[in-house]
């Protein structure tokens, strides 16, 4: 196997790597949330319920991404992680494009599958380019760039996905070759599904690093035996169930405000779908940058400081300052109130995704940085995906009794959500500095 050419720590084509993996992971947030701004259209075209669609938002998606994520890691950590990625970007954006051909909930259901497919090789094997392309000090700013994506695309999803819908829906419905008449959400998978086609070929082209830290070395790398990883996570369980634990409850929360924020403001505050676009996807875009990039900086800081627990440390306080400000994002009286609550809800969301990511890379033999991100994708991102858009519709649908009581719903959960992240993270900080001193005494 080719391992890339000489050292790249940390050098300028280290940042455009990152970038290319950037762009690859806003295309995949795109396509992960677009569907989140066009619930109205698709309830009254396919005449389905909330529930219902909390199932294409999150069951349909996670369902086969759990199932792909675990043999695609495991392929990254032997085989080209580049070719790995590649073909992912251009399969999801396939099954994205192919949602817009869907006709019946069955057909979206299954094209949500197949994105979930696609975007289970990113994640993993991103995170693994990424600790070799950059040292320890520069890993945690790399990972808040990689974070970035996020919010870049939940923001043009929202922006774009509203403006596209809002114009398309005031509009007959096109008529296409060969696919015939299709409706405006249809129109808009078929749009967003593209870019990612182009990208494939980019990433493709792209340098594979060196591995650094592994322990077999050679022309191909040796598979990690399946029970070493799990006698390797059993020595750290109490790490890994606090940590897991402690960014699942984190996703759960910001999954679920990103899947209905746009929709609480149309229901609750009558927005237009092209206002609630704007607003929220300006928003994520622009703070949620902000927030991604000082995580990592932060963190850092911390790190330079002493604070060799920084990255879980942030994650800590993040929880406790964000709680009066997500309770009362779901309360407030006024549109206006509500805009100025979403502000600091969604810096401070944003701080600490990629560092969830970037903590287990940082006790992990490279053998196995891949697989590990798959395993925490897989305790983290699956549940959060699954559980998020469910509890709010079953709330709101169930407990409330009525559509305009998702701000409610959202804060019920942020109420309960982020303080016991925050005990989590918090018991952690203790078991993540014993995992650090064994992953130096590993190196060693």
């Amino acid at each position: 196997m080719n391992k890339g050419s000489g050292s790249e720590v940390d050098s300028p084509y280290a940042w455009y790597a990152i970038s290319l993996l950037t762009v690859a992971s806003i295309l995949s947030n795109i396509d992960r949330q677009i569907l989140a701004l066009m619930i109205g259209p698709v309830k009254r075209d396919l005449n389905i319920s909330d529930v219902e669609v909390s199932l294409l938002l999150g069951l349909a998606f996670s369902l086969l991404f759990t199932v792909a994520t675990l043999p695609a890691a495991r392929l990254a950590d032997r085989i080209s992680r580049k070719l790995i990625i590649s073909m992912g970007v251009f399969t999801w954006s396939l099954m994205t494009a192919m949602s817009g051909v869907a006709n019946s909930y069955s057909q979206l259901f299954l094209a949500r599958m197949g994105v979930g497919v696609g975007e289970a090789t990113l994640g993993p094997a991103s995170y693994s380019i990424m600790s070799d392309y950059f040292s320890e000090a520069r890993l945690p700013i790399a990972a808040g760039i990689f974070q970035t994506s996020t919010f870049v695309g939940a923001g043009f999803a929202y922006i774009l996905g509203g403006t596209i819908v809002g114009y398309l829906e005031t509009m007959p419905n096109f008529i296409l070759p060969v696919l015939g008449e299709v409706r405006s959400w249809q129109l808009t998978f078929l749009i967003v599904g593209i870019p990612g086609v182009v990208l494939s070929l980019f990433i493709a082209k792209m340098r594979e690093p060196a591995r650094k830290g592994i322990v077999n070395e050679g022309d191909d790398i040796e598979p990690f035996p399946i029970k070493e990883i799990g006698l390797f996570m059993l020595k750290r369980w109490k790490f890994f169930s606090l940590h897991f634990l402690g960014y699942l409850l984190m996703a759960t929360q910001g999954f679920a405000l990103f899947v209905w924020g746009a929709e609480f403001f149309i229901r609750v505050h009558e927005f237009t779908r092209v206002q609630a676009g704007l607003w929220f996807g300006s928003i994520a875009l622009v703070v949620g940058i902000a927030g991604s990039l000082s995580g990592g900086l932060f963190s850092a800081l911390l790190i330079r400081r002493g604070k060799v627990d920084g990255m879980m440390r942030l994650g800590m306080y993040k929880c406790l300052c964000i709680v009066p400000f997500a309770v009362a994002l779901g309360v407030a009286p006024s549109s206006t109130l509500a805009l100025l609550a979403l502000v600091p809800v969604v810096f401070l969301m944003a701080l600490t995704p990629g560092l969830g990511a970037a903590i287990v890379q940082a006790i992990a033999p490279n053998e196995i940085k891949a697989q590990m991100v798959a395993v925490y994708g897989v305790a983290v991102s699956f549940l959060s995906y699954l559980v998020a858009p469910l509890m709010v519709a079953v709330i709101t649908q169930y407990v409330f009794a009525r559509e305009d009581a998702l701000g409610y719903s959202l804060a019920s959960l942020a109420a309960v959500i982020y303080p016991c992240a925050a005990l989590c993270l918090g018991c952690c900080l203790v078991h993540y500095r014993e995992s650090l001193r064994l992953a130096d005494a590993w190196a060693d």
